[in-house]
Protein backbone atom coordinates (compact mmCIF):
# COMPACT_ATOMS: atom_id res chain seq x y z
CA UNK A 1 0.00 0.00 0.00
CA UNK A 2 1.75 3.31 -1.04
CA UNK A 3 1.74 6.65 1.33
CA UNK A 4 -0.78 8.22 -0.56
CA UNK A 5 -3.25 5.82 -0.86
CA UNK A 6 -3.24 5.18 3.36
CA UNK A 7 -3.51 9.09 3.39
CA UNK A 8 -6.38 8.86 1.61
CA UNK A 9 -8.01 5.85 3.54
CA UNK A 10 -7.26 8.36 6.38
CA UNK A 11 -8.96 10.76 5.21
CA UNK A 12 -12.28 9.22 4.01
CA UNK A 13 -12.12 7.74 7.44
CA UNK A 14 -12.08 10.98 9.28
CA UNK A 15 -15.05 12.14 6.99
CA UNK A 16 -17.14 9.37 8.34
CA UNK A 17 -19.73 10.55 11.14
CA UNK A 18 -19.27 8.92 14.43
CA UNK A 19 -21.53 5.70 15.15
CA UNK A 20 -24.34 7.46 17.59
CA UNK A 21 -25.95 4.68 20.17
CA UNK A 22 -29.79 6.29 20.60
CA UNK A 23 -30.28 7.02 24.40
CA UNK A 24 -31.91 4.68 26.65
CA UNK A 25 -31.06 1.78 24.14
CA UNK A 26 -30.14 -0.77 26.60
CA UNK A 27 -32.36 0.11 29.30
CA UNK A 28 -35.16 -0.09 27.06
CA UNK A 29 -34.26 -3.96 26.01
CA UNK A 30 -33.83 -4.68 29.76
CA UNK A 31 -37.47 -3.01 30.20
CA UNK A 32 -38.96 -5.48 27.47
CA UNK A 33 -37.57 -8.02 28.66
CA UNK A 34 -38.49 -7.43 32.40
CA UNK A 35 -42.41 -6.93 31.00
CA UNK A 36 -41.87 -9.88 29.02
CA UNK A 37 -41.28 -11.87 32.13
CA UNK A 38 -43.75 -10.56 34.17
CA UNK A 39 -46.26 -10.84 31.95
CA UNK A 40 -45.46 -14.88 31.56
CA UNK A 41 -45.89 -14.60 35.47
CA UNK A 42 -49.17 -12.95 35.47
CA UNK A 43 -50.33 -15.26 33.28
CA UNK A 44 -49.30 -18.90 35.39
CA UNK A 45 -50.73 -17.01 38.61
CA UNK A 46 -54.12 -16.64 36.75
CA UNK A 47 -53.95 -20.06 35.49
CA UNK A 48 -52.95 -20.82 39.16
CA UNK A 49 -56.04 -19.23 40.92
CA UNK A 50 -58.33 -20.78 38.31
CA UNK A 51 -57.37 -23.82 39.05
CA UNK A 52 -57.42 -23.70 42.39
CA UNK A 53 -60.95 -22.00 42.04
CA UNK A 54 -62.37 -24.41 40.52
CA UNK A 55 -61.14 -27.08 42.17
CA UNK A 56 -62.24 -25.43 45.67
CA UNK A 57 -65.40 -24.23 44.29
CA UNK A 58 -67.40 -26.87 42.63
CA UNK A 59 -69.28 -25.76 39.30
CA UNK A 60 -72.74 -25.61 39.63
CA UNK A 61 -74.99 -28.57 37.89
CA UNK A 62 -76.07 -27.70 34.29
CA UNK A 63 -79.54 -28.69 33.47
CA UNK A 64 -79.70 -31.99 31.05
CA UNK A 65 -78.91 -31.22 27.47
CA UNK A 66 -81.08 -31.31 24.79
CA UNK A 67 -80.16 -34.24 23.33
CA UNK A 68 -83.05 -36.69 21.37
CA UNK A 69 -85.35 -38.38 23.57
CA UNK A 70 -87.03 -41.40 23.50
CA UNK A 71 -90.56 -41.79 23.86
CA UNK A 72 -90.72 -44.45 26.67
CA UNK A 73 -87.81 -44.56 28.90
CA UNK A 74 -85.97 -48.40 29.18
CA UNK A 75 -82.75 -49.98 29.50
CA UNK A 76 -80.62 -49.48 26.44
CA UNK A 77 -79.34 -52.15 24.10
CA UNK A 78 -75.79 -51.32 24.43
CA UNK A 79 -73.54 -49.98 26.72
CA UNK A 80 -69.90 -48.48 25.97
CA UNK A 81 -66.98 -46.97 27.90
CA UNK A 82 -67.29 -43.49 28.76
CA UNK A 83 -64.23 -41.58 27.74
CA UNK A 84 -62.36 -39.49 29.54
CA UNK A 85 -63.58 -36.26 28.86
CA UNK A 86 -67.10 -37.46 30.18
CA UNK A 87 -69.08 -34.83 32.04
CA UNK A 88 -69.52 -35.64 36.04
CA UNK A 89 -72.79 -36.21 37.22
CA UNK A 90 -72.37 -32.90 39.96
CA UNK A 91 -71.48 -31.35 36.72
CA UNK A 92 -74.18 -31.96 34.91
CA UNK A 93 -76.77 -34.05 35.52
CA UNK A 94 -78.20 -37.16 33.27
CA UNK A 95 -81.82 -37.34 34.95
CA UNK A 96 -83.40 -40.67 35.79
CA UNK A 97 -80.64 -43.69 35.20
CA UNK A 98 -81.13 -46.49 33.50
CA UNK A 99 -77.95 -48.57 34.43
CA UNK A 100 -74.93 -47.51 37.03
CA UNK A 101 -71.61 -49.78 35.87
CA UNK A 102 -68.22 -50.04 36.43
CA UNK A 103 -65.35 -51.84 36.29
CA UNK A 104 -61.97 -51.80 34.30
CA UNK A 105 -63.01 -50.20 31.35
CA UNK A 106 -64.34 -47.62 33.12
CA UNK A 107 -61.67 -47.07 35.60
CA UNK A 108 -58.46 -45.50 34.69
CA UNK A 109 -55.00 -44.28 35.64
CA UNK A 110 -56.60 -40.96 36.12
CA UNK A 111 -59.64 -41.70 38.03
CA UNK A 112 -59.29 -45.24 39.72
CA UNK A 113 -62.74 -44.77 41.42
CA UNK A 114 -65.56 -43.61 39.29
CA UNK A 115 -68.57 -45.51 37.85
CA UNK A 116 -70.32 -44.92 34.89
CA UNK A 117 -74.31 -43.80 34.21
CA UNK A 118 -76.49 -43.22 31.58
CA UNK A 119 -79.84 -42.38 31.43
CA UNK A 120 -83.20 -44.27 30.67
CA UNK A 121 -84.07 -41.70 27.87
CA UNK A 122 -81.37 -41.11 25.46
CA UNK A 123 -77.58 -42.35 25.26
CA UNK A 124 -76.46 -39.41 27.78
CA UNK A 125 -73.24 -41.02 29.91
CA UNK A 126 -72.15 -39.58 32.81
CA UNK A 127 -69.22 -40.28 35.69
CA UNK A 128 -69.44 -40.14 39.60
CA UNK A 129 -66.87 -40.72 41.90
CA UNK A 130 -67.70 -42.98 44.90
CA UNK A 131 -64.79 -43.89 46.53
CA UNK A 132 -64.30 -47.74 46.76
CA UNK A 133 -67.67 -48.61 46.43
CA UNK A 134 -68.79 -51.24 43.65
CA UNK A 135 -71.74 -50.60 41.98
CA UNK A 136 -74.09 -53.06 42.23
CA UNK A 137 -73.30 -53.58 46.38
CA UNK A 138 -71.92 -50.68 48.01
CA UNK A 139 -73.15 -47.73 45.24
CA UNK A 140 -76.65 -48.71 44.34
CA UNK A 141 -79.15 -47.15 42.09
CA UNK A 142 -82.68 -46.75 42.95
CA UNK A 143 -85.81 -48.71 41.79
CA UNK A 144 -87.11 -46.08 39.66
CA UNK A 145 -83.49 -45.05 38.59
CA UNK A 146 -83.49 -41.39 40.20
CA UNK A 147 -80.97 -41.76 42.94
CA UNK A 148 -77.13 -43.75 43.37
CA UNK A 149 -76.84 -44.54 46.78
CA UNK A 150 -73.22 -44.92 47.33
CA UNK A 151 -72.01 -45.24 51.46
CA UNK A 152 -73.36 -42.89 53.45
CA UNK A 153 -74.56 -40.19 49.95
CA UNK A 154 -77.43 -40.15 47.91
CA UNK A 155 -77.34 -38.43 45.14
CA UNK A 156 -80.24 -37.19 42.55
CA UNK A 157 -79.08 -37.77 38.94
CA UNK A 158 -82.02 -35.02 37.98
CA UNK A 159 -80.21 -31.99 39.79
CA UNK A 160 -76.86 -33.36 40.90
CA UNK A 161 -77.04 -32.94 44.00
CA UNK A 162 -76.91 -34.68 47.17
CA UNK A 163 -80.32 -35.09 49.02
CA UNK A 164 -80.62 -34.12 52.79
CA UNK A 165 -82.11 -36.40 55.89
CA UNK A 166 -80.49 -39.80 54.45
CA UNK A 167 -79.63 -42.72 56.48
CA UNK A 168 -76.34 -42.59 58.56
CA UNK A 169 -74.78 -46.30 57.36
CA UNK A 170 -73.74 -48.01 54.37
CA UNK A 171 -76.48 -49.27 51.60
CA UNK A 172 -78.37 -52.93 51.96
CA UNK A 173 -81.15 -52.35 49.86
CA UNK A 174 -83.78 -49.70 48.38
CA UNK A 175 -87.77 -50.94 48.99
CA UNK A 176 -89.60 -51.46 46.15
CA UNK A 177 -91.21 -47.78 45.54
CA UNK A 178 -87.99 -46.54 46.62
CA UNK A 179 -89.79 -44.69 49.49
CA UNK A 180 -87.62 -46.66 52.22
CA UNK A 181 -83.99 -47.51 52.70
CA UNK A 182 -82.28 -50.67 54.57
CA UNK A 183 -78.66 -49.61 55.70
CA UNK A 184 -76.46 -51.14 58.22
CA UNK A 185 -74.91 -49.44 60.56
CA UNK A 186 -71.11 -48.16 59.73
CA UNK A 187 -69.64 -48.31 62.85
CA UNK A 188 -68.86 -51.73 62.48
CA UNK A 189 -66.75 -53.33 64.79
CA UNK A 190 -63.80 -55.63 64.43
CA UNK A 191 -62.95 -58.65 66.78
CA UNK A 192 -59.11 -60.48 65.87
CA UNK A 193 -58.83 -62.24 63.92
CA UNK A 194 -61.02 -62.23 60.81
CA UNK A 195 -64.25 -61.67 62.65
CA UNK A 196 -66.67 -57.95 61.66
CA UNK A 197 -69.86 -57.62 63.71
CA UNK A 198 -72.39 -54.72 62.79
CA UNK A 199 -74.55 -53.33 65.94
CA UNK A 200 -77.79 -52.88 64.06
CA UNK A 201 -79.46 -52.55 60.64
CA UNK A 202 -82.04 -49.54 60.10
CA UNK A 203 -85.27 -48.95 57.81
CA UNK A 204 -84.80 -45.29 57.04
CA UNK A 205 -88.13 -43.21 55.14
CA UNK A 206 -87.42 -40.46 52.66
CA UNK A 207 -90.24 -38.39 52.59
CA UNK A 208 -90.23 -38.82 56.65
CA UNK A 209 -86.55 -38.51 57.11
CA UNK A 210 -86.41 -40.42 60.02
CA UNK A 211 -86.14 -44.54 60.62
CA UNK A 212 -88.96 -46.71 61.55
CA UNK A 213 -87.45 -49.99 62.12
CA UNK A 214 -84.01 -51.33 64.05
CA UNK A 215 -82.85 -54.28 64.19
CA UNK A 216 -79.85 -55.54 66.59
CA UNK A 217 -77.85 -57.64 64.84
CA UNK A 218 -75.26 -58.15 67.63
CA UNK A 219 -71.93 -59.89 66.81
CA UNK A 220 -72.84 -61.02 62.93
CA UNK A 221 -71.78 -58.91 60.25
CA UNK A 222 -73.91 -57.86 57.54
CA UNK A 223 -72.25 -57.37 54.12
CA UNK A 224 -73.86 -54.91 51.07
CA UNK A 225 -74.80 -56.39 48.33
CA UNK A 226 -77.87 -58.61 48.89
CA UNK A 227 -78.32 -59.16 52.55
CA UNK A 228 -81.55 -57.41 52.66
CA UNK A 229 -85.12 -57.12 50.83
CA UNK A 230 -87.85 -55.05 52.12
CA UNK A 231 -91.82 -56.15 51.42
CA UNK A 232 -93.49 -54.49 48.44
CA UNK A 233 -95.67 -52.52 51.24
CA UNK A 234 -92.93 -51.20 52.83
CA UNK A 235 -94.13 -53.20 56.04
CA UNK A 236 -91.93 -56.12 56.72
CA UNK A 237 -88.28 -56.33 56.27
CA UNK A 238 -86.16 -59.66 55.25
CA UNK A 239 -82.46 -59.33 56.90
CA UNK A 240 -79.70 -62.23 56.03
CA UNK A 241 -77.65 -62.75 59.58
CA UNK A 242 -75.27 -65.33 58.84
CA UNK A 243 -76.91 -68.10 58.24
CA UNK A 244 -80.38 -67.15 58.73
CA UNK A 245 -83.12 -64.96 57.18
CA UNK A 246 -84.85 -62.54 60.17
CA UNK A 247 -88.23 -61.83 59.31
CA UNK A 248 -89.26 -58.16 61.14
CA UNK A 249 -92.26 -55.79 60.99
CA UNK A 250 -91.87 -52.37 61.26
CA UNK A 251 -95.59 -52.24 63.01
CA UNK A 252 -93.84 -54.45 65.95
CA UNK A 253 -91.26 -51.35 66.45
CA UNK A 254 -91.71 -49.87 70.05
CA UNK A 255 -90.80 -45.87 70.79
CA UNK A 256 -87.19 -46.60 70.29
CA UNK A 257 -87.81 -48.10 66.22
CA UNK A 258 -86.48 -51.52 67.94
CA UNK A 259 -88.06 -54.36 66.83
CA UNK A 260 -87.47 -58.30 67.15
CA UNK A 261 -87.43 -60.53 64.66
CA UNK A 262 -90.84 -62.88 64.67
CA UNK A 263 -89.54 -65.69 62.59
CA UNK A 264 -85.79 -66.91 61.37
CA UNK A 265 -85.69 -68.63 58.55
CA UNK A 266 -82.58 -71.33 58.09
CA UNK A 267 -80.71 -70.75 54.72
CA UNK A 268 -78.67 -73.98 55.48
CA UNK A 269 -75.46 -72.64 53.37
CA UNK A 270 -77.89 -70.53 50.90
CA UNK A 271 -78.31 -66.80 50.62
CA UNK A 272 -81.12 -63.98 50.58
CA UNK A 273 -81.66 -63.91 46.90
CA UNK A 274 -81.53 -59.70 47.14
CA UNK A 275 -83.37 -56.34 47.35
CA UNK A 276 -86.11 -58.26 45.29
CA UNK A 277 -86.96 -61.69 47.10
CA UNK A 278 -90.46 -60.86 48.33
CA UNK A 279 -92.80 -62.30 45.97
CA UNK A 280 -95.73 -60.06 45.23
CA UNK A 281 -98.15 -61.70 47.43
CA UNK A 282 -95.64 -60.20 50.44
CA UNK A 283 -96.28 -63.84 52.28
CA UNK A 284 -92.83 -65.21 51.15
CA UNK A 285 -89.76 -64.49 49.80
CA UNK A 286 -87.06 -65.89 48.12
CA UNK A 287 -83.61 -68.06 49.07
CA UNK A 288 -80.90 -69.25 46.95
CA UNK A 289 -79.91 -72.57 47.65
CA UNK A 290 -76.20 -73.42 46.69
CA UNK A 291 -74.82 -76.93 45.43
CA UNK A 292 -71.86 -78.50 42.77
CA UNK A 293 -72.74 -78.78 38.96
CA UNK A 294 -71.40 -81.38 37.36
CA UNK A 295 -70.97 -79.98 34.15
CA UNK A 296 -69.75 -76.65 34.37
CA UNK A 297 -69.38 -74.15 32.15
CA UNK A 298 -66.83 -72.97 33.86
CA UNK A 299 -64.69 -76.17 34.97
CA UNK A 300 -62.91 -74.53 37.90
CA UNK A 301 -66.04 -72.56 39.25
CA UNK A 302 -68.59 -75.91 40.00
CA UNK A 303 -70.93 -73.43 41.95
CA UNK A 304 -74.46 -73.89 41.32
CA UNK A 305 -77.27 -71.36 42.52
CA UNK A 306 -81.15 -72.87 42.23
CA UNK A 307 -83.63 -69.97 43.24
CA UNK A 308 -86.94 -71.19 45.51
CA UNK A 309 -89.37 -69.37 48.12
CA UNK A 310 -90.32 -70.17 51.46
CA UNK A 311 -93.58 -69.06 53.18
CA UNK A 312 -92.89 -66.39 55.73
CA UNK A 313 -95.85 -67.67 57.71
CA UNK A 314 -94.22 -70.88 59.09
CA UNK A 315 -90.84 -71.14 56.97
CA UNK A 316 -91.90 -73.96 54.96
CA UNK A 317 -90.92 -74.60 51.29
CA UNK A 318 -93.69 -73.37 48.36
CA UNK A 319 -94.82 -75.69 45.80
CA UNK A 320 -94.88 -75.35 42.33
CA UNK A 321 -92.22 -76.20 38.97
CA UNK A 322 -88.40 -75.46 40.06
CA UNK A 323 -87.06 -72.36 38.30
CA UNK A 324 -84.28 -73.02 36.16
CA UNK A 325 -80.46 -73.10 37.90
CA UNK A 326 -77.54 -71.31 37.30
CA UNK A 327 -74.33 -73.23 37.55
CA UNK A 328 -70.94 -70.97 36.99
CA UNK A 329 -72.21 -68.08 38.62
CA UNK A 330 -70.64 -65.85 41.23
CA UNK A 331 -73.79 -64.36 42.13
CA UNK A 332 -77.11 -63.69 42.30
CA UNK A 333 -79.26 -60.84 43.10
CA UNK A 334 -83.12 -60.87 42.81
CA UNK A 335 -84.50 -57.27 41.42
CA UNK A 336 -87.76 -58.29 41.25
CA UNK A 337 -90.58 -60.31 40.25
CA UNK A 338 -93.02 -59.58 36.74
CA UNK A 339 -95.54 -62.25 38.08
CA UNK A 340 -95.21 -65.48 40.32
CA UNK A 341 -93.53 -67.50 37.85
CA UNK A 342 -91.17 -64.82 36.76
CA UNK A 343 -88.34 -63.90 38.23
CA UNK A 344 -85.75 -60.77 37.18
CA UNK A 345 -82.53 -60.84 38.34
CA UNK A 346 -78.39 -59.99 37.68
CA UNK A 347 -76.46 -62.79 37.62
CA UNK A 348 -72.41 -62.47 37.94
CA UNK A 349 -70.23 -64.37 35.32
CA UNK A 350 -67.10 -65.80 36.44
CA UNK A 351 -64.04 -65.39 34.02
CA UNK A 352 -62.85 -68.67 32.80
CA UNK A 353 -60.03 -69.19 34.89
CA UNK A 354 -62.06 -68.48 38.17
CA UNK A 355 -61.47 -70.80 41.31
CA UNK A 356 -64.54 -71.24 43.64
CA UNK A 357 -64.05 -70.82 47.23
CA UNK A 358 -66.31 -71.22 49.98
CA UNK A 359 -68.61 -67.96 51.57
CA UNK A 360 -67.46 -66.67 55.08
CA UNK A 361 -70.43 -64.84 56.16
CA UNK A 362 -68.11 -62.96 58.69
CA UNK A 363 -65.57 -61.08 56.32
CA UNK A 364 -64.86 -60.46 52.54
CA UNK A 365 -62.80 -58.42 50.41
CA UNK A 366 -65.62 -57.63 48.60
CA UNK A 367 -68.80 -58.98 49.76
CA UNK A 368 -70.08 -61.79 47.67
CA UNK A 369 -68.38 -59.89 44.47
CA UNK A 370 -65.90 -62.59 43.74
CA UNK A 371 -62.91 -60.25 41.92
CA UNK A 372 -62.58 -63.32 39.10
CA UNK A 373 -66.18 -61.59 37.35
CA UNK A 374 -65.80 -60.97 33.82
CA UNK A 375 -69.03 -60.07 32.96
CA UNK A 376 -72.53 -59.56 34.42
CA UNK A 377 -76.17 -60.66 32.94
CA UNK A 378 -79.62 -59.42 33.24
CA UNK A 379 -81.78 -62.85 33.28
CA UNK A 380 -85.29 -64.00 33.43
CA UNK A 381 -86.14 -67.01 35.85
CA UNK A 382 -89.15 -68.70 35.00
CA UNK A 383 -90.90 -71.64 36.48
CA UNK A 384 -90.60 -74.88 34.27
CA UNK A 385 -88.03 -73.21 31.84
CA UNK A 386 -84.51 -75.21 31.61
CA UNK A 387 -82.86 -72.20 30.82
CA UNK A 388 -82.64 -68.63 31.85
CA UNK A 389 -83.39 -66.42 29.33
CA UNK A 390 -80.41 -63.71 28.78
CA UNK A 391 -81.91 -59.88 28.34
CA UNK A 392 -78.71 -58.31 28.80
CA UNK A 393 -74.89 -58.65 29.23
CA UNK A 394 -72.02 -56.02 30.08
CA UNK A 395 -68.99 -55.94 27.21
CA UNK A 396 -66.36 -56.25 28.19
CA UNK A 397 -64.27 -54.59 30.40
CA UNK A 398 -67.26 -53.60 32.52
CA UNK A 399 -67.98 -55.84 35.67
CA UNK A 400 -69.98 -54.50 37.66
CA UNK A 401 -73.52 -53.37 36.86
CA UNK A 402 -76.40 -52.20 39.14
CA UNK A 403 -79.68 -51.66 37.09
CA UNK A 404 -83.13 -49.48 37.80
CA UNK A 405 -85.65 -52.17 38.90
CA UNK A 406 -88.48 -50.40 37.75
CA UNK A 407 -87.44 -51.25 33.92
CA UNK A 408 -86.06 -54.52 34.41
CA UNK A 409 -89.22 -55.86 35.78
CA UNK A 410 -91.44 -54.13 33.24
CA UNK A 411 -89.19 -55.22 30.35
CA UNK A 412 -88.79 -51.86 29.10
CA UNK A 413 -85.71 -51.57 26.25
CA UNK A 414 -84.50 -48.77 23.71
CA UNK A 415 -82.41 -49.33 21.06
CA UNK A 416 -78.91 -47.68 21.78
CA UNK A 417 -78.18 -44.69 19.41
CA UNK A 418 -75.11 -42.24 19.75
CA UNK A 419 -73.62 -41.55 22.81
CA UNK A 420 -73.28 -38.01 24.75
CA UNK A 421 -70.91 -37.20 27.40
CA UNK A 422 -72.09 -33.84 27.78
CA UNK A 423 -70.16 -30.49 28.25
CA UNK A 424 -66.37 -30.96 28.99
CA UNK A 425 -65.33 -31.50 32.60
CA UNK A 426 -63.65 -28.43 34.07
CA UNK A 427 -60.43 -30.39 34.41
CA UNK A 428 -60.30 -30.47 30.22
CA UNK A 429 -60.93 -26.69 29.72
CA UNK A 430 -58.34 -26.22 32.52
CA UNK A 431 -55.71 -28.38 30.39
CA UNK A 432 -56.73 -26.68 27.24
CA UNK A 433 -56.21 -22.95 28.34
CA UNK A 434 -52.61 -24.27 29.25
CA UNK A 435 -51.74 -25.89 26.33
CA UNK A 436 -53.33 -22.86 24.00
CA UNK A 437 -51.61 -20.29 26.19
CA UNK A 438 -48.04 -21.92 25.68
CA UNK A 439 -48.43 -22.56 22.16
CA UNK A 440 -49.87 -18.35 21.91
CA UNK A 441 -46.73 -17.56 24.09
CA UNK A 442 -44.22 -18.30 21.31
CA UNK A 443 -46.40 -17.31 18.40
CA UNK A 444 -47.11 -14.18 19.32
CA UNK A 445 -43.07 -13.51 20.60
CA UNK A 446 -42.12 -14.69 16.80
CA UNK A 447 -44.80 -12.63 15.28
CA UNK A 448 -43.45 -9.76 17.17
CA UNK A 449 -39.84 -10.09 16.06
CA UNK A 450 -40.69 -10.28 12.41
CA UNK A 451 -42.88 -7.21 12.59
CA UNK A 452 -39.47 -5.49 14.81
CA UNK A 453 -37.20 -6.08 11.56
CA UNK A 454 -39.65 -5.61 8.95
CA UNK A 455 -40.14 -2.31 10.52
CA UNK A 456 -35.75 -1.79 10.69
CA UNK A 457 -35.92 -2.62 7.13
CA UNK A 458 -38.44 -0.35 6.28
CA UNK A 459 -37.11 2.89 8.20
CA UNK A 460 -33.49 1.81 6.99
CA UNK A 461 -31.86 5.32 5.60
CA UNK A 462 -30.63 4.70 1.88
CA UNK A 463 -27.04 4.70 1.11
Amino acid sequence: MTARLSEALRGLAADVPPARVPDGLFDAARTRHRRRRAAVAGVLAVLVLLLGTGYALHPVALPMPASPRHDTPGLPTRLVEPPLRTASVRDSAPGAAAMLFGGPAVRTGWFETRMGVVAADADRYRVLDAGSAVAGFEALLSPDGRYVWAGPSLLDLKTGRFTPGRADGYPLAFAPNGERLVYADDETGFTPPNTYRTPYVGVHDVTRGTDVLRVRVGTAWIAPGRTAAVSPDGGELALQVRDEVWLTRVADAGADRVAEPYRKLPLAGGRLAGAGSWLPDGRSVAVLSRSTCTDCPVPSYRRTWTLASRSTVDGTPLAGAAFPSLPSRSFVQLLGWRSADEAVALVGVPSPNAVDRPDDHDIAWGPYHEPDTEAVELVVLRRGALTPEVLFRTPEGITDLSVAADLAISGAVRESGRAEYGPPPFWALAVGFVLAVLVALPVLSLLKRWRGRRRTRAWRPPT
